[in-house]
């Protein structure tokens, strides 16, 4: 476990390996949440959605698409990345 407290002053709160939060992260969810709110997209990206993957729980979801970060739909988790390109209502602008 000393390899878990150097990552942890190291401020590395995901496994290097499988990427999951190795340490519960709801507050630093609280605070994106609240960021995610306070930042509106441009009207051309509002209708954007994009496909995530989460690191915590396994789960895809297609989802908002934010500067700021993506949400899992199923575990509530920031910690998830892009697996697939954008869908629109309209055209897709990248």
């Amino acid at each position: 476990m000393d390899c878990l407290k150097e990552m942890q002053q190291h401020l590395q709160f995901f496994c290097p390996m499988c990427s999951k939060s190795i340490c519960d992260m709801s507050k630093v969810w609280e605070k994106l949440d609240e960021e995610v709110a306070l930042t509106p997209m441009p009207e051309s990206y509002q209708n954007k959605r994009i496909w995530i993957l989460c690191n915590d729980c396994n789960a895809t979801s297609e989802v908002p698409f934010h500067i700021v970060a993506q949400k899992c739909l199923n575990c509530n988790s920031y910690n998830t990345r892009q697996t697939r390109g954008c869908h629109t209502t309209d055209t897709c602008r990248q």
